[in-house]
């Protein structure tokens, strides 16, 4: 399975514990997938040129991700301010969040040859990043899957709107939300060849196919065992679609979605878990 994750790479900060990891959306994607066992994962995006970017490139090498698409443009490296509330909720305090170089990252013609080869093409859907996200959407040649992370939807407007011009454009749409979430967009689903995906945290997800729900609760994590939430959706996302891909079934694509999550949130940062333990910390926020 060939997939191409397109979009943000971070590093994201604790500033109360004083710690650092490697983050970002479309690099959780891309390291959540080839843990599910794709076989062949790229991550398209850019680092700065600062200390951050030599700590995405070892991350990425570590995880056995394809970098030859990962782009080196002056200036900083995409970083996002993360605190946790009791029971390891992650909070994104507002103004914590800076797109550094991705602002400036447009695709290239190697970029597109790419994506034409790619079975999935996913990117997240925010203002920030809108540039890239439009350019996945409109890019001729693409064979494969397009998956779009439309975060909670606060972008797409009142009454979540915004989705309808997304719809048939991609094959799979994740968001994060509640009951009314689900309600408001059921209705859309009846018309569209688009797959929508609501996570509800603990309270599981449900998936929309043909103004129809899916439900899957949530796999029990004890409260004791709740670190931090970081990078839960983007895992849930990563599994669910490799799953999918494969299998062509909604359900068990959301049990592997849940169980990917369960794992992420036991541990401090959206992807530390691996054979040699985790990520170290990088500089504390005062000196980096």
């Amino acid at each position: 399975m060939r997939i191409v994750a397109v979009g943000e790479c971070t590093i994201d900060r604790y500033p109360a514990l004083g710690a650092e990891r490697v983050g970002g959306i479309s690099l959780n994607f891309a390291v959540n997938a080839r843990r599910e066992g794709a076989e062949r994962v790229s991550l398209m995006s850019a680092t700065g040129t600062d200390a951050g970017a030599a700590a995405v490139r070892r991350k990425l090498a570590a995880e056995g991700i394809d970098a030859s698409h990962l782009r080196v443009i002056a200036g900083a490296t995409a970083t996002q301010a993360i605190t946790l509330a009791p029971g390891g909720e992650r909070i994104f305090p507002a103004g914590g969040y800076s797109p550094g170089v991705l602002a400036d990252l447009h695709l290239s013609a190697a970029d597109q040859v790419l994506l034409r080869t790619a079975e999935v093409v996913a990117v997240p859907v925010f203002r920030e990043l809108a540039h890239l996200s439009d350019a996945v959407m409109h890019a001729r040649g693409i064979t494969g899957m397009r998956v779009a992370d439309l975060l909670d939807g606060a972008d797409l407007g009142p009454d979540l709107g915004g989705i309808e011009s997304l719809l048939g454009a991609f094959d799979l749409l994740f968001l994060s939300g509640s009951e009314a979430t689900v309600e408001r967009l059921l209705p859309f689903s009846r018309d569209t060849r688009s797959l929508i995906v609501v996570t509800h945290g603990a309270d599981g997800s449900s998936a929309l196919v043909n103004g129809e729900r899916i439900t899957c609760p949530a796999d029990a994590v004890p409260a004791g065992e709740c670190v931090d939430s970081t990078g839960c959706g983007d895992a849930f996302q990563a599994a669910f679609t490799v799953d999918y891909v494969r299998h062509r079934d909604v359900h068990r694509a959301l049990g592997a979605g849940s169980r990917r999550a369960a794992i992420v949130i036991r541990h401090l940062g959206a992807t530390a878990e691996l054979a040699a333990g985790p990520v170290a910390a990088l500089a504390s926020p005062a000196t980096s």
